[in-house]
């Protein structure tokens, strides 16, 4: 089996950290307006900033080391190339979604499909490609 430097990996996780500064940076912004250094101060919209942020966090890092292994396996490009851009694209349309309201939206739905997606797509592929080596 043949493993590799997770660059692809890099460079979808490059990105996506970037958005993950941007929801980080409102949440401080709005922990700034409202003077709330912890917790949401009853405030609805530091409680949806922070949860944006949160959701993104927690699934976000699951994916890219999933991602990343895959990668290192030289596993197919086209498909780290594709699950990089859906969970780009997922977590942007997600955190886009709960933004603007605490209801079920567009956003939210197809975030959580593309990012569900992302995570059987990578699961199911890391073990086909591991198979030979631990069965």
């Amino acid at each position: 089996m043949t493993t590799t430097l997770p660059l692809i990996t890099a460079f979808w996780a490059g990105l996506i950290g970037l958005l993950g500064l941007a929801l980080a940076l409102n949440v401080v912004r709005l922990r700034q307006k409202f003077r709330v250094g912890l917790g949401d101060g009853g405030h609805p919209e530091l409680t949806r900033a922070t949860r944006v942020f949160g959701n993104f966090a927690e699934y976000t890092a699951l994916c890219l080391v999933m991602i990343a292994l895959l990668d290192m396996l030289a596993g197919p490009r086209w498909l780290i190339h594709a699950c990089g851009a859906a969970l780009l694209v997922g977590r942007a349309a997600h955190a886009w979604g709960l933004a603007g309201s605490g209801e079920t939206s567009a956003g939210r739905a197809i975030g959580m499909v593309l990012t569900w997606l992302v995570i059987l797509a990578v699961g199911v592929s890391l073990v086909w490609v591991a198979r030979g080596a631990v069965l």
